[in-house]
């Protein structure tokens, strides 16, 4: 769990302490949610990306009596283990000047035994810039010995130019940490950090490191050669909305954000995240001349690929009761080279409740070989109960397709989903699919015994604001 998120936790904790008139009338509470973008994703002080780029997003639930949940999310790099899904609870108030937060949380992999999957409960307090706090787990992913873990901080937004300073210090000690035939490997890790709001976003450039040398940092199963020890700058953008029922339309800030949690990540009927879940998201810009640009993120699961990152920009508008969209995205991706990550161009239209639109990249996925998509959509949100409904059909051609000695494997996806707002967060259940056959799917290079082209159900949860 990185201390962005804890940030952003914190910031949720404190609007319901500081302001409980923002819980709903019927008492329920309020959701928030929050997504960020970072160059390195970091928890007490070691990388958990190979020193590499993370998405990471979630949702809070807090309410006015002090009480809160929430679920959390980043890609990580741990062999398969591909995406890290943590769930918390805890309560949170003030005493005076001083404020304390109680709470327990559950680090969740995938592709991982659920004894590797600890528990650990927290206690923490601050009173004016200062904090600290206290941590402990009776088995710390699946050693079977307890981790402690002690943190004081300093947060200070009043320098000039909006600007915010954070200083952090932590020690991780305890029985999980005599490794090495008994040697204590205890060990300090460290943060100094800058932040500034700019654009409705918040900006951090922050120092991190700790005090683990090179066998150390093996000896606790992280890779030293990659960096995952080693001291570095990381820089993240993120955003967050506190009451995710209050509707983003008429913002006056130029740039928005989406966050999402997903069962899987499909991409024209294949899973690109061996048909387990993902985190999405990231941030768009758009002028009310039509034009915009944007970023979008999804862990992802191929070998030491485990994060794409998509970068956009087109343009929009309307003919009549016609509506168009035309623009170019560059799909990105770490540990490929730059000839790996297509560039496609794209144009859509929407009439009513119908949508088509056609694709084409002239070099898809290393391939030196073009690649077109045609697709065709139906969207209906006039059911009753406030439910929506949606399907689409694709169809992916070229000589990219033209596998196993020049046969034709263009193939069509398809997907057939109903939706519903609930509490300003949108829940959809989707059937996606294509046609496939298991031998096609390999010769794409997906695996088929990992079900990467068949067919499934995918529930997303899903903020923009």
């Amino acid at each position: 769990m990185s201390t962005i998120r804890k940030s952003l936790l914190s910031l949720a904790v404190a609007s319901v302490v500081a302001a409980p008139t923002m819980a709903s009338a019927e008492g329920f509470g309020t959701v928030s949610a929050n997504v960020a973008l970072t160059t390195d994703y970091y928890f007490r002080g070691v990388s958990q990306t190979d020193n590499d780029g993370a998405i990471q997003g979630g949702l809070d639930w807090a309410h006015e009596s002090g009480a809160y949940a929430g679920v959390w999310a980043s890609n990580v790099s741990f062999g398969d283990t591909h995406l890290e899904f943590d769930t918390y609870a805890g309560f949170a108030n003030e005493i005076g000047d001083f404020g304390y937060d109680v709470g327990v949380i559950k680090y969740n992999y995938n592709d991982t035994s659920a004894h590797n999957d600890p528990v650990e409960w927290y206690i923490n307090g601050t009173y004016s810039y200062f904090s600290a706090g206290f941590a402990y787990s009776s088995s710390w992913f699946g050693s079977h010995d307890s981790s402690k873990y002690i943190h004081v901080g300093f947060d200070y937004d009043e320098l000039p130019m909006g600007l915010a300073l954070s200083a952090s210090v932590g020690k991780s000690f305890g029985d999980a940490y005599e490794v090495s035939g008994g040697t204590d490997h205890d060990y300090v890790d460290y943060k100094v950090a800058v932040s500034k709001n700019y654009y409705g976003l918040n900006w951090e450039l922050s120092y991190v490191g700790n005090d683990l040398s090179d066998k150390e940092c093996n000896a606790y199963g992280y890779a030293a050669n990659k960096g995952n020890c080693d001291d570095r700058f990381v820089l993240s953008v993120s955003k967050s909305i506190d009451d995710v029922t209050q509707s983003s339309e008429g913002s006056e800030l130029p740039i928005s954000a989406n966050v999402a949690l997903v069962t899987d990540y499909y991409f024209r009927g294949i899973s690109q995240t061996d048909n387990d879940g993902a985190l999405q998201g990231g941030f768009d810009w758009a002028h009310d001349s039509g034009i915009y640009v944007g970023v979008w993120a999804s862990n992802v699961s191929f070998g030491d690929t485990h994060l794409e990152l998509d970068t956009y920009a087109g343009y929009t508008g309307d003919a009549g009761d016609f509506s168009y969209d035309i623009g170019v995205i560059k799909y990105n991706y770490n540990d490929t080279s730059s000839h790996n990550d297509p560039v496609e161009w794209y144009v859509s239209g929407t009439y009513s409740y119908f949508t088509a639109g056609f694709a084409y990249s002239p070099s898809w996925f290393g391939s030196h070989d073009s690649s077109k998509y045609i697709h065709a959509g139906f969207d209906y949100d006039e059911l009753p109960m406030g439910l929506a409904l949606s399907a689409s059909v694709g169809k992916s051609f070229g000589d990219a397709y033209e596998v196993s000695g020049g046969t034709d494997h263009d193939y069509v996806d398809y997907k057939l989903g109903v939706s519903k707002d609930i509490a300003g967060v949108n829940i959809d259940l989707s059937y996606v699919g294509n046609d496939l056959s298991k031998k096609e799917c390999n010769a794409y290079g997906y695996s088929d015994k990992k079900g990467n082209c068949d067919d499934r159900f995918i529930l997303s949860v899903s903020k923009s604001f």
